[in-house]
């Protein structure tokens, strides 16, 4: 659950830049710590996330998974490295699956959608704020972002710039396609978009701290490199003998 959550207050990090003169390569450094009663647990767990994009092609790549995304062809590939395995959803419907079968009829993906949200009541918000300061080579405003679901809460500060060109249409799809496997999520998608439509620019920098019962997690998401650099050309390809399955 911690893990799902935190995926969401950090999506707003996917930077979407305007390739009209270029394709950009972006890598972030997320660092997470853990704590019990406000001890820390373990150490310090640091990853790196990087993503290519190129006027309506996205791709995103961390650990063994990837996800590329092609609006021209309206798909979203979601990419498991390991088991060298992936499967195809539709960019225009948040990712979800077309329709499911109960007792040999069709149910609309929409309705199952729409039942599965009723079982999370979900809350976001994102606050602008006056807050202004330099992070690296840009200069940022400061937003405040809550989530709340099922006894969870993510506080996030995000700090925006808009000394990055962005394209929203590009961006708001690679975020709803963060919830494409994860059931009732679509309903919260929609909220975050609709949210997400107060910050100006886009986010560099974030910190979140997710709270439920005595354990808490701080994971601090920041953009260390933004160049112009032409993707190579398997970038926007599943690798050929990689096999399609059905999305869990």
């Amino acid at each position: 659950m911690i893990r799902t959550l935190a995926l969401i207050s950090s999506v707003v990090l996917s930077l979407s830049f305007s390739s009209v003169f270029a394709d950009f390569y972006v890598t972030h450094k997320i660092s997470t710590d853990s704590y019990k009663k406000d001890k820390k647990e373990g150490e310090t767990q640091v990853r790196t996330s990087t993503q290519w994009f190129a006027g309506d092609k996205l791709r995103s790549d961390e650990n063994d998974t990837s996800v590329i995304m092609l609006l021209d062809k309206d798909t979203i590939y979601s990419i498991n490295h390991k088991k060298k395995t992936f499967f195809a959803l539709k960019a225009s419907t948040f990712g979800m699956p077309a329709d499911a079968q109960s007792d040999g009829e069709q149910v609309p993906a929409a309705m199952i959608s729409s039942m599965m949200g009723s079982m999370f009541k979900m809350e976001v918000t994102i606050e602008p704020t006056n807050e202004k300061k330099k992070i690296g080579q840009w200069n940022c405003t400061k937003y405040n972002q809550t989530v709340k679901m099922m006894g969870v809460t993510i506080a996030t500060e995000l700090w925006a710039t808009e000394d990055v060109t962005i394209d929203k249409k590009l961006l708001d799809k690679f975020m709803a396609s963060q919830f494409m496997t994860q059931p009732g999520m679509q309903d919260l998608a929609a909220k975050m978009l609709k949210e997400a439509e107060k910050i100006k620019g886009c986010v560099v920098y974030s910190k979140s701290v997710t709270t439920m019962g005595n354990k808490r997690t701080e994971t601090i998401d920041e953009v260390t490199e933004i160049k112009e650099q032409t993707a190579p050309q398997d970038t926007w390809v599943v690798p050929a003998k990689y096999k399609m399955k059905k999305p869990e």
